[in-house]
C-alpha cells in the first residue's frame, strides 16, 4: 500500500514497514532513535501517516559521484 493512496490516518508498524520498504528491525530502531515517531494506544503501537512522510522527507539525499 503505498502512502499516496493510504486512506488511513495511521498503520501498525507491520504497515508502516512495508509502507516505507524498510524491515520491522529498521523500523523499531528509528522509533527508539527518535528518527521515526510513534503513537501508543494500550498496547497498539501507531505510526501516523504524516510521521511515515516526515521521516522521508528528512532521509539524506544522493547526489551524484558520491
Amino acid at each position: 500500500m503505498s502512502l499516496e493512496h493510504n486512506k488511513q490516518l495511521a498503520d501498525a508498524p507491520k504497515e508502516a514497514a512495508s509502507n516505507l520498504g524498510i524491515g520491522l528491525t529498521k523500523l523499531y530502531a528509528e522509533i527508539k532513535e527518535g528518527r521515526l515517531r510513534a503513537l501508543k494506544f494500550g498496547n497498539r503501537t501507531l505510526i501516523t501517516t504524516e510521521a511515515q512522510k516526515d521521516w522521508l522527507n528528512a532521509l539524506p539525499l544522493i547526489t551524484e559521484g558520491k
